[in-house]
């Protein structure tokens, strides 16, 4: 039996992106002994409502003992205790597996940190974007990568962080979820746009724009509105003084939303028909699942043109500010032009293939696994 942990440690925004090959893994493949950490009731919550859609998986869940510092203190306020301490806390399993899959850039170096030597380290990207962010050299440090299309496949190898072999192009397994596929946000029948800025306080729209936006809405209501920013400005907001006090804008065409499963499960990015963005990738699933009109926020004055960490901002109207905002999304209504480029290049960035997402991952671990001298990897990511 190969001993494979799935890490559910860090936010929600995370958590869809492996937890259907977790329960595909256990379905698919006998000679595979599965778990899922859990880092709260929450995210158990949510794994456990994954699983019953997957009643024949032999997959476990198992919830980690939480710090009494965030249990009991939590004074910032964060919706999941400090990763650092729940890999500690799991050591004990992690050191037992062959193979531990994970969203995170910071495993390796947490492993080392705790003596975790065994398990090869499985990554999967949690975002498809351009940013250098994607291509971190600390990803050298990842035994497999499983690469949502063959644009970050070329990137990663022509950029030296990674060879050939260690990667394995298998989509993108968060689309196999499907929980808000009939979901309907509002009465009415107006377009919808989903505002989703970024949480970083030095790329991110939200600051300077947020409110303005709502206002916007709370006048033009032949529009909806789902605001729905990352989840880690909640997560964060105590130590970046994000006011997150926007929940009296709620209406008959306005959503407010700080982290519920539909901002993370794809919800949003589904049944929305424009979309309002900075730097955040999610834009990309926005357009995988079907190219619609985009308009950019560039709030830091960024020179993005012939810039490859900004391509994604190719896909619609970018401006400045909010002046003219009814007319910019009017632009990137009616000029075809960017719906064109979106359908052009999302070959690139997905493979989109017969198989789901999950399936093609799973196999890829299993076949990794399988492979003895695989797991024998673990020199390179101690250099």
């Amino acid at each position: 039996m190969k001993q494979i942990s799935f890490l559910f440690l860090n936010g929600l925004h995370q958590l869809y992106h492996t937890a259907m090959t977790a329960m595909q893994l256990g379905i698919s493949y006998k000679d595979a002994d599965v778990t899922a950490l859990s880092c709260n009731r929450e995210h158990t919550e949510i794994l456990n409502e994954i699983r019953s859609r997957y009643p024949k998986t032999q997959t476990r869940i198992l919830t980690l003992k939480q710090p009494f510092r965030y249990k009991y203190l939590n004074f910032k306020k964060k919706s999941y205790p400090y990763v650092n301490a729940m890999v500690k806390r799991a050591a004990p399993i992690l050191k037992c597996s062959d193979a531990v899959v994970t969203t995170s850039h910071g495993t390796a170096g947490m492993f080392n940190k705790y003596g975790i030597d065994k398990p090869a380290i499985i990554y999967q990207y949690h975002g498809c974007g351009d940013r250098k962010y994607g291509f971190d050299p600390a990803l050298s440090r990842i035994d497999l990568m499983l690469l949502p299309g063959h644009y970050h496949k070329k990137r990663l190898v022509s950029e030296g962080i990674l060879p050939e072999e260690n990667m394995s192009v298998v989509g993108w397994p968060k689309f196999d979820y499907t929980g808000s596929a009939n979901l309907k946000l509002f009465k009415n029948s107006n377009p919808t746009i989903l505002y989703c800025p970024h949480w970083e306080p030095a790329l991110s729209s939200y600051n300077k724009y947020a409110e303005g936006i709502l206002e916007f809405f709370r006048k033009n209501t032949n529009y909806n509105l789902v605001f729905a920013p990352h989840v880690l400005v909640k997560h964060w907001h105590v130590q970046h003084g994000y006011d997150i006090s926007y929940k009296r804008y709620n209406s008959d065409n306005t959503i407010v939303d700080f982290g519920s499963t539909l901002s993370t499960n794809g919800g949003y990015l589904r049944h929305a028909d424009i979309y309002i963005g900075d730097v955040s990738s999610m834009v990309y699933e926005f357009i995988a699942m079907k190219p619609r009109p985009c308009l950019f926020l560039n709030t830091h004055a960024v020179e993005w043109e012939n810039n490859p960490d900004y391509r994604f901002w190719e896909y619609g109207p970018v401006i400045n500010n909010l002046d003219t905002l009814l007319s910019d999304i009017r632009k990137a209504q009616e000029n075809t032009d960017y719906v064109s480029l979106q359908k052009k290049r999302i070959p690139e960035y997905f493979d989109l293939g017969n198989n789901s997402g999950s399936v093609k991952a799973a196999g890829a671990i299993m076949s990794y696994c399988e492979n003895k001298e695989n797991l024998t990897s673990i020199k390179r990511r101690q250099k």
